[in-house]
């Protein structure tokens, strides 16, 4: 079977392209596209046109984008095309968030934690029935190993949710991934300071102790889904690691113990920049700069540049999980 292109085929692919370019960037103009795509103005011009027709993007106001007074429209997502319900789950608390096209995740509500998946199931379908809308897609962060290929929750650590189908409503439009994976996706996709990393880890302290990893641009998720395993570490103690982390009652000790960990990450794999998020952004700005010193004494790598997330109020899990979705959408477009 040939592996080239239809023109159809092509047509597709620079449509789904333009469109990211277009979510990315949040504005943009058709020549800043075409200068992106390489594509002719026409052809720019006709996909536009056919995304605005189709209701993905808006036209606004106009600018000026040549010196002889010629003004560009500025294009946009229409951030009401779609609707995703975001679950972000953790050991004590599970967040439900209501995410549009643009990537803004509005929180909802906050519960207790079911004790069991099929517990959330149900929690889960009774709140969607006090909308009057349909969501188009329901996104889901957790923390524990996802198999996306098989559609299954191989194991939770801290919840005990083991090898749980999650295809139950027989939907494409379920989605599940790892926390701290999507907070990677989260960072990558909307941090400036993103835009020319490609290998990278975020570090994500809650409950447990996970890293989501970006290697090449890509997410690394490991043979059995269970890369960045970080908080699974062996500990002296004969604990996991993740057991001796206490910043409210043993600060200095758990800023070293995270320290030396993290910088076996980097010097493992060479990261070009390291963000921390989850807990740590609740206390004060001196904890983070203690472990950012640590680790940089620890590793062999001096000049990596170390952060705390971009995202606060609502975490970068749930921004990846309203992300996820609109990749997923927009690679189905036709």
């Amino acid at each position: 079977m040939s592996s080239s292109f239809t023109t159809s085929d092509l047509k597709v692919i620079n449509k789904r392209q333009i469109l990211k370019f277009i979510f990315n960037s949040k504005e943009t103009t058709r020549k800043e596209i075409a200068i992106f795509t390489g594509l002719s103005n026409s052809s720019v011009t006709r996909i536009i046109n056919s995304l605005i027709d189709e209701n993905f993007i808006h036209t606004k106001h106009k600018i000026n984008e040549s010196r002889y007074g010629r003004k560009s429209e500025v294009l946009s997502i229409n951030k009401d095309r779609i609707k995703i319900l975001v679950v972000d789950i953790d050991v004590n608390t599970t967040m439900f968030g209501f995410g549009r096209f643009d990537g803004e995740v509005e929180i909802l509500k906050t519960i207790p934690t079911p004790d069991s998946f099929e517990r959330l199931q149900e929690y889960l379908n009774n709140f969607i029935n006090l909308f009057k809308y349909k969501f188009d897609y329901i996104s889901f962060s957790i923390p524990g190993i996802v198999d996306v290929y098989s559609k299954t929750i191989v194991n939770t650590p801290n919840l005990k949710w083991n090898n749980i189908k999650y295809d139950f409503l027989n939907s494409e439009h379920i989605l599940v991934e790892n926390d701290s994976n999507l907070s990677i996706l989260a960072e990558k996709t909307f941090s400036d300071d993103m835009n020319s990393i490609e290998n990278a880890i975020f570090l994500l302290l809650k409950s447990g102790i996970g890293a989501g990893i970006m290697i090449n641009n890509e997410i690394f998720r490991g043979k059995n889904f269970a890369a960045g395993e970080i908080g699974h570490n062996y500990h002296i103690n004969g604990v996991n690691f993740e057991k001796v982390i206490d910043l409210d009652n043993n600060m200095e000790k758990s800023i070293d113990d995270l320290a030396l960990n993290i910088s076996y990450a980097l010097n493992l794999m060479n990261f070009e920049k390291i963000i921390i998020g989850g807990n740590i952004i609740n206390y004060p700005n001196k904890i983070f700069e203690d472990l950012k010193n640590k680790i940089i004494k620890y590793s062999f790598v001096k000049d990596v540049s170390i952060r705390v997330t971009n995202f606060n109020y609502v975490p970068a899990s749930m921004v990846g999980a309203c992300f996820n979705a609109i990749f997923k959408y927009i690679d189905c477009i036709i």
